[in-house]
């Protein structure tokens, strides 16, 4: 999905003291509908997070890992690369 998708431009993020909570809480809110959705910190590790619980994990593994959060269909994603910037997809179906 990462390679094929039409994913939107970076947007900053920040990270460790930098992190701009309020931009991520706000991307995570208006994005994902449900409450419930995946964390994707690495290839091996993926769970499902509740909303409100997800800005606490983002904040403590962005710094070492990329983090993407799927929707249950993996047709919506938030990709978010470690030196803080974020960007958005809709997957389409035919890929």
């Amino acid at each position: 999905m990462k390679g094929k998708a039409n994913w939107s431009e970076w947007v900053y993020c920040g990270v460790g003291d930098d992190m701009k909570e309020d931009v991520i809480s706000k991307a995570v809110s208006e994005y994902f509908k449900d409450s419930i959705f995946y964390f994707i910190s690495t290839r091996k590790e993926s769970k499902e997070v509740n909303k409100k619980n997800v800005l606490e994990k983002i904040k403590k593994g962005l710094e070492v890992n990329e983090i993407f959060l799927c929707d249950a269909n993996f047709k919506k994603a938030i990709w978010f690369n470690k030196i803080g910037v974020m960007r958005y997809v809709i997957v389409p179906t035919n890929i």
